[in-house]
């Protein structure tokens, strides 16, 4: 198949989910037909295949496990390529943990996506929005988004049944748009870690096979230059306990990423020094003494259940604005667990936003009628006796299948614009 990644250079190389919705994309079928007739029979070439071909719905195709593994071999032999390692983190297995190095769901920055299309360039999603501890664009300093902004879907996976790349999983609308300067500060941190990634990211985007050094000799070279040899004073200075540093320079298993990008904000070494040349400056040093709190990993089913908690508590704190089945939209899962996980939280937001939404609908009836009122009294004034459509479409309806309640608005205005008095000439 002849079509080439969007980014082969540099750190914002194109991920490989996105460039297998491309492909689908130039073969105008549906992501579902793709996966099928073309994916599936290059995974289980010589193992039969199940009767039930589901779509993967995490975004592990991107990561570094055997997915991956799985998804680079099958996209090689399809497009004829040897080089799909670098649209996965696969080339960082010896390097990187991958406990929760890989974000499962979505995440994107809609000022990028909009460039994209506005400057006529091939739009894609990069493989940097894939991992879990990037939050910010740093090229525009906005929030990646996890949302859609039109139906309210969020957790979205990969791929679909008929998905495009950079459209919603849920209600297929594009997500590309300009939004204004946020009026929350964009952390120094999360900024540094977006830049320092994508410097990383860079070190794999080559097509030819890299040499990155592994984890247990990046960790010991970082401890022995900047700190003089002591796993206690490396724990301490990057908020990681020293018991942990003690096994990762031991090698007994890969350090996170974010033990890197701490240590590379505190000493000044780039990711090209940690993990390709080993070489550093120690004059040249930051010289930065940041406080790091210790960063502890947490299991994804309890992680759901603290983000079910804070988005019901604030939708409680708004007032009752979004429904539990917004809540549950937002996150991806059914209103049935969300009710099942949080009874109470669910049945207080349940409650205040039945009571919101008579608010609004008596308030939406109240500027109905007024306006209603209002352009009747005005037809009448010219001598002029509307339809129902009509006065229905002025005052912000279709015309066409009104309700009950307004169907009576209207015909009790007509009723008092009969009984006003004939305009004489």
């Amino acid at each position: 198949m002849d079509i080439e990644m969007a980014s082969t250079h540099g750190g914002r190389g194109e991920q490989l989910s996105s460039l297998a919705l491309r492909c689908a994309e130039r073969l105008s079928v549906p992501f579902r037909d793709f996966y099928r007739e073309l994916i599936t029979p290059l995974i289980y070439e010589g193992r039969p295949m199940p009767d039930v071909r589901g779509i993967p719905v995490n975004g592990t195709v991107d990561g570094m496990l055997q997915a991956a593994t799985i998804w680079v071999k099958a996209m090689n032999s399809l497009m004829d390529r040897s080089d799909l390692r670098r649209a996965t983190l696969l080339p960082w297995r010896q390097s990187l943990a991958p406990r929760a190095l890989v974000r499962t769901h979505r995440a994107w920055c809609p000022v990028c996506l909009h460039n994209f299309a506005l400057q006529e360039k091939t739009v894609y999603e990069p493989l940097v929005w894939r991992v879990a501890d990037v939050v910010v664009c740093p090229h525009h300093r906005v929030r990646l988004q996890v949302q859609c902004p039109h139906c309210g879907r969020g957790r979205q996976p990969s791929f679909g049944a008929s998905t495009r790349v950079g459209c919603c999983r849920g209600c297929g609308k594009w997500l590309g748009r300009l939004i204004p300067e946020e009026a929350t500060t964009i952390d120094e941190l999360d900024t540094f870690l977006s830049r320092s990634v994508e410097d990383a990211l860079s070190l794999s985007n080559v097509s030819d096979e890299i040499d990155l050094v592994s984890s247990e000799i990046a960790v010991r070279a970082l401890r022995d230059v900047f700190w003089c040899g002591s796993s206690s004073q490396m724990g301490r200075a990057l908020g990681v306990l020293p018991s942990q540093v003690v096994h990762f320079a031991a090698g007994t298993f890969p350090a996170p990423l974010h033990l890197f990008v701490r240590a590379s904000y505190a000493t000044g070494a780039s990711m090209e020094q940690i993990f390709a040349s080993n070489r550093f400056d120690v004059k040249a040093s930051a010289g930065r003494e940041p406080h790091f709190e210790v960063k502890r990993s947490v299991p994804r089913r309890l992680q759901l259940g603290a983000d079910l908690v804070m988005r019901l508590n604030n939708a409680l704190a708004d007032g009752g604005k979004q429904s539990v089945g917004a809540v549950a939209a937002a996150l991806n899962i059914t209103g049935t667990t969300v009710w099942r996980r949080e009874r109470e939280l669910a049945s207080r937001l349940a409650q205040m936003h039945a009571e919101y939404a008579g608010k609004e609908t008596r308030a939406q009836k109240e500027k109905y009628r007024t306006e209603v009122i209002a352009f009747i009294t005005a037809c009448a004034a010219r001598g002029i006796t509307p339809g129902r459509r009509q006065v229905d479409k002025e005052c912000g309806g279709v015309g066409r299948f009104s309700s009950d309640w307004k169907r009576a608005v209207i015909k009790d205005a007509m009723r008092q614009v009969a009984m006003l008095p004939k305009r004489t000439e």
